[in-house]
């Protein structure tokens, strides 16, 4: 069989570049379309390996997949990124079972390839429930020194803190990502505890493509324990989301 080596190698960049879109919307993923494709193109080095013995070949695919995924996604945890490679490898598998029936019957590839995204999408998606990221939003935070801070968002239904100081919506932001040196303190109760949570004033956040006023940001003084996650969002602002 005749193998066109520039075909194969512009098939395996829309291969890899589909898979790792549909795991970027289906993850809610805070990424870029050059990421992804700098991404893709790396994994043109998988043609190279083609010629290896099976040990050699699996180890490397393994380890070429784990770049791919830190490039597309970033590394934030072994957690977050074993379920960014659990999904690119979940959606790989159902690709590859999708274009192997379409070639035992006679379906045309190129049109494959193009309905493939969407269905994969809408397949995930409806068995996506167990990590509900439903509730993820691409957040934009603004502070009052005109410094932007993105991150992807999590309704939490036990977040309804409000800042008794000015009667504004709280926030909380992953403690790494920034460590203000002015902050006030704000008590909160949590079951039988007092504690106090560091807070700064902010001029607006945008989620998705809304924007609010009078919110306080607050920072964790651990690490927010959620896949992916930099915020956590007030459960009050639900409501103007869903009818956005």
């Amino acid at each position: 069989m005749i193998i066109y080596i520039d075909l194969l190698l512009v098939l395996n960049f829309i291969y890899d570049l589909l898979i790792l879109n549909v795991v970027s919307i289906v993850l809610k993923r805070n990424t870029n379309n050059k990421r992804l494709i700098l991404s893709s193109i790396i994994g043109e080095l998988s043609i190279l390996l083609i010629k290896c013995n099976y040990i050699i070949l699996l180890i490397s695919k393994v380890l070429l997949a784990i770049v791919l995924n830190i490039i597309s996604f970033d590394y934030k945890n072994i957690k977050y990124t074993l379920i960014n490679l659990s999904y690119f490898y979940m959606i790989s598998i159902i690709l590859g079972g999708f274009i192997y029936y379409c070639y035992l019957n006679n379906i045309n590839y190129l049109i494959t390839m193009l309905i493939i995204p969407i269905l994969l999408t809408i397949y995930i998606i409806q068995n996506n429930l167990k990590y509900n990221y439903s509730n993820y939003y691409n957040t934009v935070i603004t502070l009052n020194n005109n410094h932007i801070i993105n991150g992807i968002g999590y309704i939490d239904t036990g977040n309804n803190l409000i800042d008794p100081i000015n009667n504004n919506l709280i926030i909380v932001l992953n403690k790494d990502i920034i460590n203000p040196k002015k902050y006030y303190l704000v008590p909160i109760q949590v079951l039988n505890e007092t504690l106090l949570l560091k807070c700064i004033k902010i001029k607006n956040i945008r989620i998705n493509n809304k924007v609010f006023n009078n919110i306080t940001l607050a920072i964790s003084d651990t690490n927010i324990n959620i896949d992916g996650v930099d915020i956590l969002l007030n459960n009050n602002l639900r409501k103007e989301l869903i009818n956005e």
